[in-house]
């Protein structure tokens, strides 16, 4: 059954505040000085939002008024409909001021063991409530997603080989490459490695079409060593990697926060090389002209 209503258009929180002002007194007198107009004009706004709701919400005598029982639910409603207009406003306040709000990270799989959780549990304990969608992408996806609107932020590998338009990048953490190799590999029981030792080996590498920072990295540590990566395996993923590992057929160049992803086949060394191609820096990249307020949060917990 389809109720129409007269000139919806009439129902504002001045008139609900008026209408839950007499229904709470049940007297005019009273519930005027309450909203603080006469009780003519008061009387007359209750007579027309009955007929705008083509309701009767009072039943009105010489000596009581009380209200009947479409009354009593319109009563509810309307505190209900005043509580959710204060919510909105609030909400919209919070919002504004980066306390409430959503945000869309990308991240390298490589910063998902380490920097991107410990980044995301200081931040939420300041602001709780901003919710997030985390995409584990490359460097150069995230920063087409963020061209394209589809991220917020990112967390990236960089220097980047050149600067995409529009977007901002700042240094955030820096981590050293380690070798990562089967626990059945004849140098696993040792502490420390050198590049020079693992010229006879094969290598995992990142893609060099997804991942090229990465794949140019490894070209340019062991070059420096002293010889050319015998690149036999090639993946994008970074568990990927390590399932390969597992399998004793190839090493890895990896991250060293990635020592928090545990594999019972797989040893992570730190490499003896002081060269600075072991080094590889991670910042965060955004929007110049995002004015989300969470990813200005965000930002100032991160330093940025």
């Amino acid at each position: 059954m389809t109720i129409k209503i007269k000139n919806i258009f009439m129902l504002n929180s001045k008139l609900l505040r008026q209408f839950i002002a007499v229904a709470e007194e049940l007297h005019f007198g009273r519930a005027a000085q309450r909203v603080n107009i006469a009780q003519s004009p008061l009387s007359q706004a209750i007579q027309k939002l009955e007929e705008h709701l083509d309701v009767q919400l009072f039943e009105r005598n010489k000596r009581n008024v009380t209200l009947t029982a479409a009354g009593r639910v319109f009563l509810e409603e309307a505190r209900q409909w005043l509580k959710y207009e204060r919510l909105a406003i609030e909400r919209a306040q919070h919002a504004r001021n980066g306390d409430i709000g959503h945000l869309s990270m990308g991240f390298i799989g490589s910063v998902g063991y380490g920097f991107m959780p410990d980044l995301i549990t200081r931040f939420r304990e300041q602001y709780p409530n901003i919710t997030f969608r985390l995409v584990e992408t490359t460097t150069l996806d995230q920063l087409e997603q963020l061209q394209n609107h589809n991220l917020d932020v990112g967390l990236l590998r960089t220097p980047l080989a050149s600067q995409a338009r529009g977007v901002k990048t700042r240094f955030y953490a820096r981590d050293r490459l380690m070798v990562a190799l089967s626990v059945n590999h004849p140098l696993s029981s040792r502490k420390r490695i050198s590049l020079k030792e693992l010229a006879q080996e094969s290598f995992v590498a990142f893609s060099r079409e997804r991942v090229p920072a990465a794949h140019a990295q490894l070209i340019a540590a062991c070059m420096e060593a002293g010889f050319y990566p015998n690149i036999e395996q090639e993946c994008a993923q970074v568990a990927s990697m390590v399932c390969i590992i597992a399998t004793g057929l190839s090493v890895a160049l990896v991250a060293g926060n990635l020592t928090a992803l545990i594999h019972p086949s797989v040893r992570y060394i730190p490499l003896s090389d002081k060269t600075p191609h072991l080094h590889q820096e991670i910042s965060v990249a955004w929007r110049e002209d995002d004015q989300n307020p969470a990813l200005t949060s965000l930002l100032k917990v991160a330093r940025i």
